[in-house]
C-alpha cells in the first residue's frame, strides 16, 4: 500500500506531505479544496505514459484537440500542472510504500532545441514543426518515472505538424485505477475485468453478489455487441440482454469500481466523487461489498464524496475494523494555500455518532 505522500509545485499544491495513508482514505472538502487534483498527482505518479496527462484532461471536460501555435498547444496542454502556472519550477511527486506502488514523478522543462526544416525535405525526412509551419521545439517536457527498483523511465511529448506524439511506455502497470468523476467506465475495460475474473472461474461469485444490490438484474455475463465484448445484463421481465452502459451510467460505474477491485489483487484504486450516479439507499449495502472485497484482495481505495451520508456509510460498513479507515479534509487557507487534515476512523466515527459535520 501507498504509506505517504509527497507533492511539490503540482496545480494548485505547493506543497503537501501526507503521512500514515490508511487502506480507506476518505477525501471531503470544498468545491475547488484540490480533491480531484490530489487524486491526478497520485495516478500520474502510479502510471508511466504521458497518454494519461490526455486522460485527465478529458476527465476535466476540455477537448484534446488543440491546435495553433507550439508554445500555445504546449501550454494548453501542460501548463496547468505547474503550481500558479510556473513552469520554471519543477513538479515532484513522490509515493512511499512497501511495493511498486513506491514510485516518484518528477516533470520539468528540457533544454529547448529548434529543428528548422532543410530546403527541399520532405515525407518521413522532414524535421517536425509547429502547427503553423514553423520551426518546433523538440522535448520541451521531460517526464522521468522511478519506479519501486530504482529504475527510470524517461518520456518526452513531441509537437508536430501531424499531431503531438507521446512517447510510449515499455512498463506494464495493471494494478492502478482510478475513476473521474465526470466520465463513464469504457465497455472494453469492465469485459477485460470481468473476463479475467470468469478465467479464475471467480465471476459466479461476483455476480452473485451484484445481483444481490440489484435484484431486477438476474445475471452478468459477456456477450458480442458490434464485434467487441461488452457486458451485458439479464433483466427481470425483458427478452433481450442489455449492455450495462444502457441499463444505468451509475450501475456501469460502480460495477468499473467493484470489478477493480475483485479482478486484481493488492491493487490501487482511486474514486472521484463515489457517490456520482447512485441511489441513495444502496451506499450501505455496496460499501460493505466493497469493503470485504478490498480487505479479501488487500487492496488500497482513495475516495472522494460530497455526500455526508456515504462517509457514515463506510464507518458503519467498516465494522470493527476501524482503524483501516481515515477520513482526509482538504481546506483552502489563506494565500491559496492547502492544508489536509487526517481524522482517523475511531475519532471519525465517534463523530458521526455525537452528530458532527464530517465533510
Amino acid at each position: 500500500m501507498i504509506d505517504a505522500i509527497r507533492i511539490r509545485n503540482f496545480r494548485c499544491f505547493a506543497q503537501l506531505d501526507i503521512q500514515e495513508c490508511c487502506r480507506f482514505n476518505i477525501v471531503v472538502g470544498d468545491n475547488g479544496a484540490g480533491k480531484t487534483a490530489l487524486f491526478e498527482a497520485l495516478f500520474l505518479a502510479l502510471s508511466s505514459n504521458i497518454e494519461v496527462s490526455v486522460r485527465l484532461r478529458l476527465q476535466r471536460g476540455l477537448d484534446v484537440a488543440v491546435a495553433g501555435a507550439m508554445k500555445a498547444i504546449e501550454e494548453a496542454m501542460w501548463r496547468d500542472y505547474f503550481h500558479r502556472l510556473d513552469w520554471n519550477r519543477g513538479i515532484a511527486i513522490e509515493l512511499r510504500g512497501s511495493g511498486p506502488e513506491a514510485r516518484s514523478l518528477h516533470i520539468s522543462r528540457g533544454e529547448g532545441q529548434l529543428l528548422i526544416p532543410l530546403q527541399g525535405a520532405s515525407g518521413d525526412s522532414a524535421p517536425p514543426t509547429g502547427a503553423g509551419g514553423e520551426p518546433s521545439a523538440v522535448a520541451p517536457l521531460v517526464f522521468v518515472w522511478r519506479d519501486a527498483q530504482g529504475r527510470e523511465h524517461r518520456s518526452s511529448p513531441l509537437i508536430t505538424a501531424q499531431g503531438i506524439q507521446l512517447g510510449a511506455s515499455l512498463e506494464d502497470l495493471p494494478d492502478f485505477f482510478f475513476f473521474g468523476a465526470n466520465q463513464g467506465v469504457g465497455a472494453a475495460e469492465n469485459a477485460a475485468r470481468f473476463s479475467e475474473l470468469s478465467r479464475n472461474r471467480r465471476e459466479r461469485d461476483f455476480v452473485k453478489l451484484f445481483v444481490r444490490e440489484y435484484p431486477w438484474i438476474e445475471d452478468l455475463n459477456i456477450e458480442v455487441s458490434g464485434g467487441l465484448p461488452v457486458i451485458h445484463a439479464t433483466l427481470r421481465d425483458v427478452p433481450a440482454k442489455l449492455p450495462v452502459n444502457l441499463v444505468s451510467g451509475g450501475i456501469n460505474r460502480i460495477l468499473g469500481v467493484m470489478l477493480a477491485v475483485a479482478s486484481r489483487p493488492r491493487s490501487v484504486v482511486i474514486v472521484d466523487e463515489m457517490e456520482n450516479g447512485l441511489f441513495h439507499k444502496h451506499k450501505g449495502s455496496l460499501w460493505r461489498a466493497i469493503i470485504a472485497m478490498a480487505r479479501q484482495q488487500d487492496c488500497q481505495m482513495f475516495v472522494s464524496t460530497h455526500d455526508e451520508e456515504w462517509v457514515a456509510a463506510l464507518v458503519d460498513a467498516a465494522g470493527d475494523q476501524i482503524n483501516d479507515v481515515a477520513l482526509w479534509r482538504l481546506e483552502r487557507v489563506e494565500n491559496d494555500k492547502r492544508r489536509l487534515r487526517q481524522i482517523p476512523g475511531n475519532i471519525l466515527k465517534a463523530g458521526i455518532e455525537t452528530g458532527g459535520e464530517v465533510r
